[in-house]
């Protein structure tokens, strides 16, 4: 058994490598074993269903099950060299404080150093409190409204008005507003909100209507939150190279519902996820793998962030990356707000 996880961890390694099959005389150099002895237990693996080949004279490629099984029992996540948590620590620093722009920064960091598509997901908790609203007048019919929530955290959308306004009114809609919400959860404000018509009344209904909508945004789990970035590398690899597959991953990446429905399942699990081709339920996924990991700020999970590629993926580098990214995000948020 020791020897076919061996030769098995040789062909996964050698495939993802090459996108060729590998043939028994490259692993018995490596491993200074016969011909016949590797080719044995290729036909093994191949009846156990680890192993296929193209036709008769052709190398083996690995099936699902021998990703499955690779990533189970004989894998582990590579470390990231010192060089790159360098590099990651000083992308972090000079990144905006607002939360999605640091989910596209994240998605990006992730596609480069894994040349697959990058992920990035923020979600607060129901009991995420506001610390205060700021209201910044761009110009008479333009206005950025802010919300700083607990933990350093930022929201932020620009609304435009129907017709002009005067800084002195928007710095009462700001008085009130703090007065009114400052401390309560976002789930407190909403309901508050909405029940107070007199408060939509006596202020600019489209600032209201824009802080309701920052408010729902970040307490709902939606596709749109996602930040997927990198499906041009997707089109790289050789398994996406037909038209029918490009038309694919454009779908799932204009999409992301398939995506989204598999978090929502693994939500509340800590610890790295890996899903593989046909154990998707889902057919849109079936030619790739997922490869995810959850974050959390003092306890409460708080985003996701992860890699999606072919099955044919370096498992172990990857699920380093997305794992040092994953703390790193901990840390960040950790540092700006408490």
């Amino acid at each position: 058994m020791e020897r076919e996880e061996s030769i098995l961890s040789s062909v996964i390694r050698h495939y993802v490598d090459s996108a060729k099959p590998i043939g028994s005389q490259m692993i018995a150099e490596e491993m200074d074993l016969s011909s016949a002895t590797v080719r044995n237990v290729l036909m093994e693996l191949e009846r156990k269903g680890f192993l296929t080949h193209p036709h008769t004279s052709a190398g083996r490629i690995p099936l699902d099950r021998a990703y499955r099984f690779y990533v189970d029992k004989l894998m582990q996540a590579r470390e990231l060299s010192l060089r790159e948590k360098q590099s990651i620590e000083k992308e972090y620093d000079r990144t905006r404080d607002e939360v999605e722009t640091l989910m596209r920064h994240t998605a990006k960091i992730l596609s480069a150093m894994t040349q697959l598509a990058g992920l990035a997901l923020f979600h607060l908790p129901n009991e995420i409190s506001l610390d205060h609203f700021k209201l910044v007048l761009i110009d008479p019919r333009k206005i950025m409204v802010i919300l700083v929530l607990g933990h350093g955290l930022v929201k932020e959308e620009l609304v435009r008005l129907d017709s002009p306004v005067q800084l002195k009114e928007i710095t009462r809609i700001n008085q009130l507003l703090n007065s009114r919400f400052s401390g309560k959860s976002l789930a407190e404000i909403q309901e508050d909100i909405l029940k107070e018509a007199e408060t939509v009344k006596n202020t600019r209904l489209s600032i209201l209507e824009t802080v309701l909508k920052l408010i729902d945004n970040a307490l709902c789990f939606q596709t749109d939150r996602i930040h997927l970035e990198g499906a041009s590398n997707l089109m790289e690899q050789p398994e996406f190279k037909s038209l029918e597959k490009m038309e694919q991953v454009v779908r799932l990446v204009e999409e992301k519902g398939p995506l989204a429905e598999v978090l929502n399942r693994r939500w509340e699990r800590s610890g790295l996820e890996v899903e593989i081709g046909r154990e998707f339920t889902n057919n849109a996924l079936r030619e790739f793998s997922f490869v995810h990991v959850t974050y959390s700020l003092q306890g409460k999970v708080i985003g996701a962030v992860g890699a999606l590629g072919p099955t044919r993926m370096a498992y172990d580098r990857v699920a380093g990356i997305v794992g040092h990214l994953a703390h790193s995000l901990e840390d960040t948020f950790t540092r700006r707000g408490v």
